[in-house]
């Protein structure tokens, strides 16, 4: 049974709450934005100051990036010999973002560019010979990769044997021997001495653009060579004043280089937090024409007289801008999305939005269907109980979606999740993790059983042969049992701050919007509030979210149901959230995004509880007879649920004991459901999910039959009897 989520608070100690006194009167933040950053690191006005600003951080030299030289000497070259270049990227939102910015900068010069971007589900990622063969008979003499490439060996052998030239730009992980390309660049390589290893594959291109304009720019400012080193020549193009090489850079593709960097989950520190608080501005202010048709149709504002200003945040990337590009890579041609940056028409922007949400629509559609499927799947087959890690498989699943699927699984049951779509014997997988384990090893350990693998700590991919499926489920599941131990991985929430009710205020809310852009190493930060009163409790959204007011302030609560949030009108609940501005028709507001949330009865009993009934029925002797139902505990219980009917409903144990209205304890209001279920008078289905609060969660309701029936002669109740011992 998964666990419910740790909260850690940070920063609980005297010197925490001194610095935070020195922020909050020093720079005019309120005590709770203070704590905030001193927590963070950010423990002296001085540092505060410079985080908000941004003071501390550069666009590095790209000419720091091996082979950025050669790069930049073989591309200008081929511009200026007339070579026909083809920009070769992935068909994510990096790599369409990265072949985007670079097609548009080669375009600008005069270059001969073109591009290409495989199809996700016929020829699958990164260099292939049949399309390397298919640009050469085109007439490409230069191919550039962007977020692709590290690790085509064989494929840049082949390149060369008809005659292709390959610059190889990326940011994924290296092997120990690198392309034999005219030029490697990537951050990642290990004799790289670049600052910053955390670029997205749009960002090396970032780099890549603003080294060749600064070529450019320097060959015609000062001419030929000069003799000095490429830091001397980078500093004198700075500082001369007479180059805008950079600015003009940033200026016309730093959006798309922002899109790519969030969309990547890339942390957003150092030079992406520049690079993205850059970019994110100037797509509030002043969009390409292709997102703003995008973002128009995600938003619902094409043709509507009323649109409020767009607040473009790394999270309305990360969920409204990005998953309607990565549809098409996903179940179409991820060159739509090219087409929507690179137009110069509105009329084929809109025409192209329009086209990519109703993709992104079809997207939701398969997503649910293959999550239902997975869910019924997981909850009828998986041993939530023993096997850490859910190993799902079906011919009937897209593998562009399952992915997506997986992360819904893993957020849901909080256990490791790998979604793998079987067709024609080899099953293509995508596997997410929580903190505990790094489903990255866990492939590396099964990898005698799989065909090929790859990803990180807490995503990853792989290929199996269907025949091997069922041993991989045994083997990573008996690796997982051993590395995350007894007590399995915990789900963990850092929280920054705890604040009392007063303390949500719409100012501290705009306050906290200076820490943007959030992402991966700067997260949006949580905040505890305990002992928040209910007084309103809805389901929303068909039922698939929860909206609720505590103290007086709207509350959301996203991808949890009502009856899996369990939160009733009256009730006093303790919550994590994000502190959101909700901005309807002029008028801002505070919000709380709930994150996770659990009732603040101090009963703690119920895990104990049930484990001592567990092991009761698994042969241990016990002396308090506390624990079996008498006449009158069975019938205020079956009275209770007769009272769902035999339709029944979704809850969970505390709240059926909670409404008993009895002194009946967790262990045996359980040893009575299950006595009443054996024989026949309720059906009792227990749901593999725990409430938000930790308590177990049951499908209960009255069966038809109307036979009497002796429950103590029920061979559970008398097995359980049997151990008790008289003291």
């Amino acid at each position: 049974m998964p666990k419910s989520k740790v909260w850690i608070l940070k920063g609980r100690s005297g010197e925490t709450d001194l610095n935070a006194a020195r922020i909050a009167d020093s720079v005019g933040l309120t005590a709770t934005a203070a704590r905030i950053l001193a927590v963070r690191g950010y423990n002296t006005p001085e540092k505060a100051r410079v985080f908000l600003s941004k003071e501390n951080t550069l666009m590095y030299d790209p000419y720091l990036l091996k082979d950025m030289d050669k790069a930049v000497k073989r591309i200008l070259a081929a511009h200026g010999s007339g070579e026909h270049i083809t920009v070769y990227g992935d068909y994510d939102v990096d790599g369409v973002s990265a072949v985007s910015v670079l097609y548009l900068y080669l375009k600008s010069i005069g270059s001969k560019v073109d591009y290409y971007i495989p199809n996700r589900a016929s020829e699958g990622y990164g260099l292939n010979k049949n399309a390397l063969d298919d640009l050469k008979a085109k007439g490409s003499s230069l191919i550039i990769t962007v977020d692709t490439g590290i690790t085509a060996i064989e494929e840049t052998e082949y390149m060369k044997s008809i005659g292709l030239s390959l610059v190889v730009t990326d940011h994924h992980g290296c092997h120990e021997t690198l392309p034999d390309a005219c030029a490697v660049v990537n951050p990642k390589r290990p004799d790289d001495e670049y600052p910053f290893k955390e670029l997205a594959g749009v960002g090396v291109v970032f780099k890549l653009v603003t080294a060749l304009e600064f070529a450019i720019q320097e060959k015609a400012i000062y001419g030929g060579d000069s003799g000095l080193t490429n830091e001397e020549r980078y500093a004198r193009m700075l500082d001369g004043g007479k180059s805008d090489f950079l600015e003009k850079v940033c200026r016309e593709y730093i959006d798309l280089v922002t899109l790519g960097t969030v969309s990547d989950v890339m942390t957003l520190t150092d030079e992406n937090r520049l690079i993205c608080s850059y970019g994110l501005s100037l797509m509030e202010s002043s969009p390409r024409l292709g997102l703003l048709a995008l973002m128009d149709y995600a938003d619902g504002l094409k043709n509507k007289k009323y649109q409020k200003k767009r607040k473009v945040t790394a999270s309305y990337i990360g969920f409204t801008v990005a998953p309607r590009i990565n549809a098409a890579g996903r179940i179409a041609d991820a060159s739509l999305g090219v087409e929507l940056f690179i137009t110069e028409s509105r009329e084929k922007a809109d025409e192209i939005a329009a086209q990519l949400c109703e993709l992104n629509t079809q997207r939701q559609m398969e997503e649910n269907r293959i999550a239902l499927e997975a869910m019924e799947m997981a909850e009828r087959t998986h041993d939530f109980a023993n096997d850490p890690v859910l190993v799902l498989a079906s011919e009937s699943w897209h593998h562009g979606v399952i992915g997506i699927v997986s992360s819904r699984l893993t957020e849901k049951y909080n256990t490791p999740s790998i979604l793998i779509s079987v067709e024609d014997g080899i099953g293509k997988g995508s596997g997410r993790s929580i903190k505990g384990l790094n489903i990255s090893d866990a492939l590396a350990h099964c990898k005698e059983l799989l065909i090929r693998y790859g990803g990180h700590e807490l995503a990853a991919g792989l290929t199996v042969s269907c025949e091997n499926i069922d041993a991989f489920r045994r083997m990573i599941n008996d690796y997982a049992r051993s590395a995350m131990g007894s007590e399995g991985a915990e789900i963990t929430l850092d929280v920054d701050c705890e604040v009392e009710k007063e303390d949500v205020t719409l100012r501290l809310a705009e306050e906290l919007s200076y820490i943007e852009p959030c992402g991966v190493g700067n997260p949006q930060p949580l905040l505890l509030l305990r002992g928040a009163r209910v007084s309103t409790a809805d389901s929303i959204g068909e039922g698939k979210h929860t909206k609720l007011t505590l103290d007086g302030k709207t509350a959301l609560m996203f991808g949890v149901s009502l009856t899996e949030a369990d939160i009733a009108v009256g009730d006093t609940v303790d919550v994590v959230f994000k502190l959101d501005i909700n901005d309807f028709r002029g008028t801002r507001s505070e919000q709380l995004l709930v994150c996770d949330a659990k009732l603040s009865y101090a009963d703690s009993d119920e895990a104990g509880e049930l484990k001592r009934l567990s092991d009761i029925e698994g042969g241990e002797e016990f002396s308090e007879a506390d624990i079996l139902p008498d006449r009158d505990d069975f019938a205020v219980i079956y009275k209770e649920i007769r009272s769902y009917g035999e339709t029944g409903r979704e809850i969970s144990l505390y709240r059926l004991r909670e409404s008993l209205g009895a002194n009946i304890g967790y262990a045996k209001l359980k040893l009575a459901l299950e006595i009443l279920s054996d024989v026949g008078l309720i059906f009792l289905e227990k749901l593999p999910t725990l409430t938000l609060s930790g308590s177990e969660l049951y499908r209960i309701g009255a069966s038809k039959t109307a036979e009497k029936v002796n429950l103590f002669g029920a061979p559970r109740y008398k097995s359980v009897k049997s151990r008790f011992v008289r003291n």
